[in-house]
């Protein structure tokens, strides 16, 4: 049951969140659900507004099957909502879209929907990005509730631009809202041209502000600006670790062979340091790439140096980076340093609280994206005593070298 509706992006939204939503929504004359899954969202809908039209779909029949039990004046229908030519069905669309990535999805749908059919279907993002889209298409408005990943990564840059010009209010939910999610999530409202940012909890909506979009992003409350001529990207690469397609088969407890290198992983990156498991990486990059031809096992280059920066990718929106002097060769929930500056510059800036008050409130996401780290502000001061500061673990010297080298 788990697998199949994993397989199927289904995250039933709880009832205090469906009811706070629609409550936020003028009466409307007609509702459609386009991923009703069991139906929650058009009874609510049916309670607030009993004159409305109901309208549900939902790929899965199971779904609706349940939905339909529930004995609504709704039309009901198996259908998936990514295709057909209809525009404008209801004057409120709501509900929670699947959440798939596309290389979990048949080989049919991921070439329809990135197929060039929908704007927003770009990179790597997820299958909600298209549907949304898709229900922008269908309905006047619409009240949604979305995984926060779309405010900031770089792979849904495209569905920013889409909705931007829509919304009315965008608000953050409390952590934990949805069991098992690993990201956060808000409630995105179109229609009423207010342009707020807030938060909403069971006790009630709160923090209203005016919406920023800054860089093309919707940073969260409390977002550092940094003064700045230049990005890290233009000091810095920062490159993947070994992208190697199964642990299981290349990272050992113990060395048992020449080819055999001591290895490290995200949660092992703390700040100024690296706790050592033990573990090492059978460095073949050749077999690797024969087993599995999709793989990045790199150069021995990149990591066979006496120093470099790694930085974890499995920290969210808080940076933690070391100075590995032990000719490590990180995983892929790592990123290494490729330049020609100071490594423990580098290592003191990431680690620094002025470039995760720019970091963290931009990039909410659980992982650590390079792509996005690039453009972290390189500061114009000297940077010798975060180097000193850094090399010496010291994080309050850290933060004050930072300050200072920032001009802040």
């Amino acid at each position: 049951m788990a697998s199949r509706r994993k397989a199927l992006g289904q995250w039933y939204t709880p009832r205090w969140l469906v009811r706070a939503t629609l409550r936020m929504c003028q009466e409307p004359t007609s509702v459609l659900d386009p991923a009703c899954g069991d139906g929650r969202w058009l009874e609510e809908a049916h309670a607030l507004w009993p004159e409305a039209r109901l309208e549900g779909w939902d790929i899965d029949p199971a779904a609706i099957a349940k939905a339909s039990a529930r004995g609504l004046p709704a039309t009901f229908t198996a259908r998936n909502a990514l295709t057909g030519p209809e525009r404008k069905v209801a004057d409120l669309v709501v509900g929670n879209p699947p959440y798939v990535r596309p290389q979990h999805l048949d080989k049919t749908t991921r070439a329809y929907v990135w197929g060039g059919r929908f704007v927003t279907a770009t990179d790597k993002c997820d299958l909600y990005a298209p549907f949304t889209e898709r229900m922008l298409e269908l309905g006047g408005r619409v009240a949604l509730v979305l995984a926060d990943t779309w405010l900031s990564m770089t792979s849904f840059a495209a569905m920013r631009d889409l909705v931007d010009p829509h919304i009315d209010r965008l608000l953050d939910l409390p952590g934990g809202t949805f069991e098992d999610a690993l990201v956060g999530t808000v409630v995105l409202l179109t229609g009423e041209g207010r342009r707020e940012r807030g938060n909403l909890s069971p006790e009630g909506i709160s923090g209203l502000r005016p919406l920023v979009r800054t860089d093309g992003l919707y940073p969260a409350d409390g977002a550092l600006d940094l003064p700045h001529r230049s990005t890290l990207a233009d000091h810095w690469r920062l490159r993947m670790g070994i992208v190697c397609g199964a642990y299981a088969e290349w990272v050992h407890a113990a060395p048992g062979h020449h080819d055999d290198r001591r290895t490290c992983r995200g949660r092992d990156i703390q700040r100024f340091s690296i706790a050592d498991r033990g573990e090492y990486v059978r460095y073949q990059p050749r077999e690797m790439l024969r087993r599995r031809p999709y793989v990045a096992p790199k150069t021995a280059a990149l990591f066979d140096v006496s120093e470099k920066v790694v930085l974890s990718g499995a920290s969210g929106k808080t940076l933690r980076a070391a100075v590995d002097t032990e000719r490590r060769f990180p995983l892929d929930s790592c990123y290494i340093s490729q330049g020609d500056g100071d490594v423990w510059a580098l290592c003191g800036l990431l680690n620094s609280a002025p470039a995760n008050a720019w970091y963290g409130p931009r990039f909410p996401a659980v992982r650590v994206k390079a792509v996005e780290l690039a453009r972290l502000p390189w500061p114009t001061g000297d940077l010798s005593r975060l180097a000193a500061a850094a090399r010496a673990g010291d994080q309050a010297g850290v933060d004050a070298a930072a300050r200072e080298a920032y001009g802040l």
